[in-house]
């Protein structure tokens, strides 16, 4: 849309026209994509190339939170599919259902942190110099997905509970939704749930 324009000529009724005209069909797609336009508009403000972030005068379309949560029997015929397809992502949506706990807390979550009745996770914004802990108990379904997750770690006492395939690091959150989105995409072409959920 804005083809070959230099940054400095982009202005905010030009964003606004992107985000009301060109994508109307795609509004919450539109906000995605006005935002990485932002985050160059600031390499190009950092670089003295401009003056004003444009992006940064014009407000996004309204998004409405997805209240719906995915169907139960939908949810368990999708992580047994998934089982097969990525091992480790499956296993941090059945952690999630499981433990109530949010990806940000247990995405980098480490072998120490388990023991015998519960597992410690950090939360992902701490407040002051000291780390908040939140402590989840450790249910008999809980028990058995740790238990097969520790049976195919390279080392059960150290290193990430949810491992990458290839490094034997953990994810990156943008990895993550990544081949989350992926996976999901992958289910839907398959037939194996009917619409897209978010983790």
């Amino acid at each position: 849309v804005f083809g070959k324009m230099r940054a400095a000529s982009v202005r905010p009724a030009h964003v606004n026209r992107y985000l009301r005209v060109h994508r109307l069909e795609a509004p919450v797609r539109a906000n995605r994509e006005v935002a990485l336009l932002s985050n160059l508009m600031k390499v190009a403000v950092n670089r003295g190339d401009m003056d004003v972030n444009p992006c940064k005068q014009v407000s996004r379309n309204p998004e409405r939170p997805r209240t719906m949560a995915p169907d139960v029997a939908e949810l368990q015929r999708f992580l047994g599919w998934a089982e097969g397809q990525k091992v480790t992502l499956a296993a941090m949506a059945e952690f999630a259902a499981l433990s109530g706990s949010r990806r940000m807390k247990f995405l980098r979550l480490q072998w120490p942190q388990v023991g015998d009745h519960e597992v410690r996770t950090f939360r992902g914004k701490q407040r002051g110099e000291v780390e908040i802990v939140d402590v989840i108990q450790i249910s008999p379904a809980l028990r058995a997905l740790l238990d097969r997750l520790r049976a195919r770690a390279d080392d059960p006492r150290i290193g990430p509970v949810f491992p990458t395939t290839k490094q034997n690091a953990p994810y990156t959150d943008s990895g993550f939704k990544s081949m989350w989105s992926k996976l999901v995409a992958k289910a839907l072409k398959a037939g194996i749930i009917t619409r897209r959920f978010t983790f």
